[in-house]
């Protein structure tokens, strides 16, 4: 092949597009902002005895290419991330099982069907649709983990309706899988996506892009001649999506539905306690915080840690007391509710909200948004630019394989 393909960024999405228009003969550039490969998805290194992820972790069910490059790429995957083991009850003040929650607060625990059956309905925000509903607002800390944390988003802001759409949308029994032998997402990446890595060219962040007489002119920053390439796909979040410039600009259409589309600061706060606390396998548990985050056990035979998905507010709250102290409140809380006494011995704090080229967790839909607004800001543009990652993917967006299947897709179409 003699057409010449841009590639911007080299997250899930840039490395699955740039291999598979390698592999099909195409001339291919890739283009990095940063210094590094991969995107959200990063290892975390040293902070434990066993393997821990910075960004990305979980793969979304098994049907899929990207479960299946795992298994072959050698990670042992197990079922995990369905089980909510504990949360604390603001009513009785004590910690209860799930299993008792749901016994106990059936309308709170049974919300998500009322999303999903009220999927249809005019939209507004989930916080909005609670109130309205007249769900018990004691368990605020339910309802910021389930519809604010787990999708990246705060629950004043993510709309009520796509909500339901997606749970709606998503194949029921299937579960998530972790990877839990010494193993990362870029061991995957470093055997499916060898050809692509070696063609990366970092510290190159695209300004703009123009598309004039069937070809495609990119500027980048602090370089004075553009490029010229026959198609370019863009597989940048969704934060730097809205700072490109873009020649003939987007329709209104799509602009609008762009800008609908929340990607919120946050990140992954890691803290190793001096012993286990949990009485009981579990894997989600929910202490009540005055911020939105959702809390996990990953705590290995002789460590015991426990990570917290920080969306804005909780992001917000390590920005203004700093990570020591932040750490040190969250134990405290934990400490209270659960009747232990825990002590901090380290923490880190991922923070994806301030990495430049990025800025946030991962994509949400705003309340207002189009129904169909994937398919909308993923079309391609002038039919020369294209664009993938998570945001783009119709049904799995925010997750891992959804980055992956959008690269495929996204070369797929260029090859038509």
């Amino acid at each position: 092949m003699n057409q010449n393909i841009l590639v911007i960024g080299a997250g899930v999405a840039g490395l699955a597009c740039a291999q598979h228009l390698i592999k099909q003969g195409f001339n291919v550039r890739l283009f990095e902002a940063s210094n590094r490969y991969g995107g959200r998805v990063k290892p975390l290194i040293g902070f434990s005895d066993r393997h821990l992820e910075a960004g990305g972790q979980t793969i979304h069910h098994p049907d899929n290419d990207y479960y299946k490059m795992a298994i072959e790429a050698g990670a042992k995957l197990e079922i995990g991330g369905d089980l909510v083991g504990s949360i604390y009850d603001p009513i009785q003040k004590k910690v209860i099982t799930f299993d008792e929650f749901e016994e106990l607060y059936e309308k709170e625990s049974q919300s998500i069907e009322d999303f999903i059956n009220d999927r249809f309905l005019e939209d507004e925000p989930v916080l909005q649709r609670l109130q309205k509903k007249g769900y018990n607002m004691e368990f605020i800390h339910l309802f910021y983990a389930l519809y604010g944390s787990e999708y990246g988003a705060s629950i004043e802001k993510i709309g009520a309706r796509a909500i339901g759409r997606y749970e709606f949308d998503m194949p029921m029994f299937v579960s998530d899988y972790e990877i839990e032998n010494n193993f990362h997402h870029q061991n995957i990446f470093d055997k499916f996506f060898k050809e692509a890595i070696q063609i990366i060219e970092y510290n190159k962040q695209v300004q703009s892009i123009s598309i004039l007489n069937e070809n495609v002119q990119v500027q980048v920053d602090n370089e004075p001649n553009e490029y010229s390439f026959d198609y370019a796909v863009c597989c940048v979040p969704i934060t730097q999506l809205k700072k490109l410039k873009v020649e003939p600009p987007f329709e209104e259409s799509r602009l609008k539905q762009i800008n609908l589309v929340g990607m919120d600061k946050g990140g992954k706060f890691f803290i190793k306690l001096d012993k286990k606390f949990l009485g009981h396998q579990e894997d989600f548990f929910l202490p009540k915080f005055n911020h939105n985050s959702l809390w996990w056990d990953s705590s290995s035979e002789s460590q015991s840690i426990i990570i917290g998905l920080l969306g804005l507010s909780a992001h917000n709250r390590v920005m203004e007391i700093g990570n020591e102290e932040f750490a040190k409140e969250i134990v405290q809380t934990i400490n209270e509710q659960y009747k232990v006494d825990l002590k901090v011995i380290s923490y880190h704090y991922e923070n994806w909200g301030d990495t430049p080229f990025i800025e946030g967790l991962y994509s949400f839909p705003m309340a207002g948004i189009d129904d169909n607004y994937r398919q909308i800001i993923s079309a391609p543009h002038q039919n020369r630019l294209y664009f993938a990652g998570e945001a783009y993917h119709p049904i799995y967006y925010s997750t891992i394989h959804g980055a992956y299947e959008s690269g495929i897709n996204a070369a797929k179409k260029i090859i038509k």
